[in-house]
């Protein structure tokens, strides 16, 4: 069977990448680790949030990482660049 490496695909026929895609979404809409459900929280959960949210998650997100493991932090790092320009934005008054 293909193999993920590093988020690429190789060698992977279709039907892997059906059920590599399945399971990713199973584990996307289901976060086992506050990690997880953090960058589901800032990615992936359809829920409008409101300003105070953001705001909020933003407080959430930075008290995460002062004890995060590094795993976590990689995990994490793709994401906290848009929350930074969206909670910004607030405070600005643009949103």
């Amino acid at each position: 069977m293909g193999e993920m490496n590093d988020g690429n695909v190789s060698e992977m026929d279709a039907h892997e990448f059906a059920m590599y895609c399945k399971r990713w979404n199973e584990r996307w809409n289901n976060p086992q680790t506050e990690a997880e459900r953090l960058v589901y929280e800032m990615a992936g959960n359809k829920k409008r949030k409101t300003n105070q949210e953001w705001l909020d998650l933003q407080k959430e997100v930075q008290e995460f990482l002062k004890t995060a493991t590094e795993e976590d932090r990689k995990l994490i790092g793709g994401y906290t660049e848009s929350l930074c320009m969206i909670c910004s934005a607030i405070k600005e008054g643009l949103l």
